[in-house]
């Protein structure tokens, strides 16, 4: 994700005002490895692409549309004020983006403070009674086999990535101070890649790839000392052990040493400005909180739901765009120089 350069602040912002396409073709690219990957499972391993497949729709079978989109909203709204999103705020504290650090203390409270109102909040999220977590994917289309449709979506996702890059050639829109194919590579490329962990993740594990509940599991630990804080916070309980919540955690964090390699090797550790502190909390708070308002972040919903053909997640990954998009232009137009300007 590093060598994509999608890290950085700059990249992000920009691309919510459709001034540089880097986080979209690594977006495209992540979300079409992911179809790829999962559309080949669920022929070769149907027993274990069933069961990530049930995994990842038990999260959203209880949860309404409505609080889905706006969580999503919420989400986009907090990447663009930090220039983050929840599976990359490890990625740039390894690499060195000034207040990243913040920008994920700010997650970790969003994380905390949804483990408590959670109880309180929870009767207002709920959709009416499902009667399989089946409901939440493809629907009128079950006719045709999912592995015809994930294959269609990932190759119409690819021809999109095709023409973005004959209107927008990726070595035209790297940022200032780096070198194509030196210090940074293709962002689609590094989107696939990134797609192409779905396979292990479902072949070790039986889920898919996630990010926001790693955050639930971090601000959790501290309940272990604590037995009547287990009973009162029984939500964010839930996420404290369990291979099921840990290896994303340890995903994650192993993020934060790779991106510190990869920026090493290629000269561009800390070589790029960061968004201010209270931008990066407040953006951080948001992306985590509307994570798990929508049960799914950018990883969860973008990567693995679609791939997994969820209708909820197809609403939710055009909320976290107009969210992002909205606060972008809002920004931008008030005061450009400190949206982008002082970025560069």
């Amino acid at each position: 994700m590093d060598l994509g350069k999608v890290t950085l602040p700059l990249v992000i912002r920009e691309q919510f005002i459709f001034r540089r396409e880097i986080m979209l073709k690594m977006f495209l690219g992540a979300s079409a490895g992911s179809a790829y990957c999962i559309a080949g499972v669920s022929l070769i391993f149907p027993l274990h692409f069933e069961r990530a497949r049930e995994e990842f729709m038990s999260t959203l079978q209880c949860k309404g549309l409505i609080p889905i989109i706006l969580g999503a909203f919420i989400l986009g709204c907090g990447m663009a004020l930090s220039g983050s999103c929840p599976g990359m705020v490890l990625v740039q504290v390894g690499a060195g983006v000034p207040y990243s650090w913040v920008t994920l203390l700010g997650g970790l409270s969003a994380a905390a403070l949804y483990g408590v109102v959670q109880p309180k909040i929870e009767p207002y999220l709920k959709a009416g009674k499902m009667k399989s977590p089946k409901f939440e994917d493809y629907g009128p289309l079950k006719k045709v086999p999912f592995w015809g449709l994930a294959l269609a979506l990932a190759v119409c996702m690819t021809i999109f990535i095709i023409i973005l890059e004959v209107f927008f050639p990726w070595k035209e829109e790297v940022p200032a101070g780096t070198t194509p194919w030196k210090s940074v590579l293709p962002p689609e490329l590094m989107g696939a890649i990134i797609g192409f962990l779905q396979v292990p993740a479902i072949l070790l594990i039986q889920d898919t790839l996630g990010s926001s509940s790693a955050y639930m599991t971090y601000t959790s630990q501290p309940l272990t000392v604590c037995k009547n804080c287990q009973e009162v916070m029984k939500h964010l309980n839930g996420y404290r052990t369990g291979i099921i919540n840990w290896w994303q955690a340890v995903y994650l964090l192993s993020a934060i040493g790779g991106a510190a390699i990869a920026a090493n090797a290629v000269g561009t550790f800390r070589g790029f400005q960061g968004v201010t502190p209270g931008e990066a909390f407040a953006g951080g708070f948001c992306a985590i909180f509307g994570s798990r308002l929508a049960s799914g972040c950018t990883s969860g919903h973008g990567l693995s739901g679609v791939a997994l053909l969820s209708l909820k997640s197809m609403f939710a990954v055009p909320a976290m765009f107009a969210g992002g998009i909205a606060v972008g232009f809002l920004y931008f137009s008030s005061d450009p120089y400190n949206y982008t300007g002082r970025l560069y």
